[in-house]
């Protein structure tokens, strides 16, 4: 690089001649040749010509005045600005002003290498590295860092870099290399680094299971992990049934009956990586051994088994489940009119009688089966006897007639007997069949097909409606039988507002925000009279839901149905 120009601070004397007698300064001086440690400069001749000229390098002349209109300055050093000038002479010696140059040499040589590259943090999608300062012959301007032969970011001056977004536990050439003004740069400083690996979430701790009728509700404890735990997966019988949020520990998992129609579950978390932990999981079995079948299940109780206090309860007698001829209706059907189609509360009730030996393996072992025996079902309150056949298993709603008969047969043995009574005579399935049918648009239609097992003649059911939906009719195909809106009855969109029909008890319940009405309320008066009362059949059963649009409601109605195989 160089500067130039027709004046510059006077030399070191000054001639005390008028500026008139003295000769031009030189022309045009330039650089033509520049190198590490030299520097050639040229000019021309002024008007006039001259007897010699002066060479100066920062002020001092170098050597004799000389003829020619070249000079190379050596020995100089690389990168640094020096001044030049020459200044023309005359034949009395006078001297003209200087034509002066700021000239540059070139800076060739690189920066030292950043010592000590070393990863100062590491995650699993980050890196940090430090390294220490780099020397030149001029100075050091700034650093560039680079991510696998990439360069990251912009030239810094710190001495530290960052590198982010990166890949759970993989590996990455991190380099750094220094740079002058000039544009040098160093040999780059290399280091491999590797960001962590994610490890899979632990199982949740804690897991418990609490059985119910037709559900068990699964608790758990927070797993941990090493990114955070982003959801949980809940499993029964190895099938993944839902997905939670980060948040939960506990969730119910319904129309299941634990030890019956599924044997296990289980939790596992997941974590931001990607990755499921190990499972943590509960048996739902039933803590007994069958001897024979079939096995009968009230509450906590079982007989034709070995519990796990080692206790055989075998079943000697039964009457009444599998013995007693079929419940027939006391009035038969008229029509399907309002009140002529008999319901549950028409049937006689069935009464089932167990009788039964018990064997403890102590005599403490015995006294305390006895106790949980009495005391399996209160009186007052209701039980499902759950019969587990070789082909099906089913269930009735029970009270206990009485109380359970024990006797002692010797210090290990026992005899018992209890009568449970069931208001239902009907025999269901353990868990309930369901449809569900959609009115996409309105005024439209759509319906719902349900096949249900069993020998009983009218299986009760729960028809539950959505809005909006105006002017509704639900129809029973296979035998004609119609459940039709009074005039005008209209279910709003909102899905606080429903209508429950119960085909069993033939009850109307209408369902209203809390805001409206704190419960639900009789809908008796929101079917036209008299209602074509149906019940279900074995077999194929197809509902048809029919009716007009709310006016300024959209949404689509929807039907569902609820009902359980049943049998006589």
């Amino acid at each position: 690089m160089a500067r130039f120009g027709r004046r510059y601070p006077a030399p070191p004397f000054r001639s005390r001649l008028p500026l008139s007698t003295l000769p031009p300064p030189p022309e045009n001086l330039r650089v033509t040749a520049s190198a590490p440690t030299t520097v050639t400069i040229t000019w021309d001749a002024p008007a006039g010509g001259a007897a010699g000229y002066g060479v100066y390098l920062d002020g001092a002349a170098q050597g004799p005045d000389q003829t020619g209109l070249s000079y190379t300055v050596t020995g100089l050093v690389e990168g640094h600005t020096y001044l030049v000038e020459v200044d023309a002479v005359n034949g009395s010696g006078n001297r003209s002003e200087r034509a002066w140059l700021s000239v540059t040499t070139p800076d060739v040589t690189v920066p030292t290498t950043p010592a000590n590259l070393v990863a100062t943090a590491v995650s699993h999608t980050a890196i940090t590295v430090g390294w220490e300062a780099a020397s030149d012959n001029v100075g050091v301007t700034g650093y560039q860092a680079y991510l696998g032969g990439a360069a990251h970011g912009p030239q810094q001056t710190g001495l530290s870099h960052s590198f982010t977004g990166l890949s759970h536990g993989t590996a990455y050439l991190v380099e750094v290399e220094a740079v002058d003004a000039q544009g040098n740069r160093s040999i780059r400083a290399q280091q491999t680094v590797a960001t962590l690996v994610d490890q899979p979430p632990s199982a949740p701790p804690g897991l418990t299971a609490e059985h119910g009728e037709e559900q068990v509700t699964l608790t758990w404890g927070a797993a941990t992990d090493d990114l955070g735990v982003t959801g949980y997966e809940v499993l029964v019988d190895s099938q993944v049934v839902a997905t939670l949020g980060p948040a939960a520990r506990t969730y119910t998992v319904l129309d299941v009956v634990p030890g019956i129609t599924v044997a296990s579950a289980a939790v596992r978390a997941l974590d931001t990586g990607g990755h499921t932990g190990p499972e943590a999981s509960v048996s739902l079995l039933a803590p007994y051994m069958p001897l024979d079948m079939p096995v009968y299940r009230l509450g906590g109780w079982a007989g034709n088994v070995v519990d796990e206090h080692g206790v055989q309860w075998v079943v000697k007698e039964e009457e009444g489940w599998t013995s007693s001829p079929a419940v027939r209706a006391r009035s038969r059907p008229r029509g399907g009119l309002d009140g002529q189609i008999s319901n549950p509360g028409l049937y006689g009730r069935r009464t089932i009688t167990l009788k039964g030996t018990a064997v403890a393996p102590s005599r403490l072992e015995m006294l305390a089966a006895q106790q949980r025996l009495v005391s399996v079902v209160s009186p007052r309150r209701e039980a499902l006897l759950r019969v587990l056949e070789v082909h099906r298993a089913r269930q009735a709603r029970v009270r206990l007639v009485g109380q359970v008969q024990i006797t002692d047969r010797g210090s290990r043995v026992f005899t018992w007997s209890m009568t449970v009574r069931a208001a239902d005579p009907r025999r269901y399935a353990l868990l309930p069949t369901r449809g569900e049918a959609v009115i996409d648009a309105l005024p439209g239609a759509a319906e719902v097909r349900v096949v249900l097992d069993g020998t009983y003649r009218y299986i009760p059911g729960v028809l539950h409606l959505w809005g909006p939906i105006r002017n509704f009719r639900i129809t029973h195909a296979e035998s004609g039988g119609q459940l039709v809106a009074a005039a005008g009855v209209e279910i709003p969109a909102d899905p606080d507002y429903s209508v429950a029909i119960d085909l069993g008890a033939r009850s109307v319940t209408a369902y209203v925000p809390v805001s409206v009405w704190p419960e639900p309320r009789p809908g008796r008066g929101l079917l036209r009279h008299p209602p074509a009362w149906f019940t279900l059949q074995p077999g194929l059963n197809t509902l048809l839901v029919e009716g007009q649009p709310v006016v300024g409601q959209s949404g689509a109605p929807r039907l569902a149905v609820e009902t359980r195989d049943a049998w006589a």
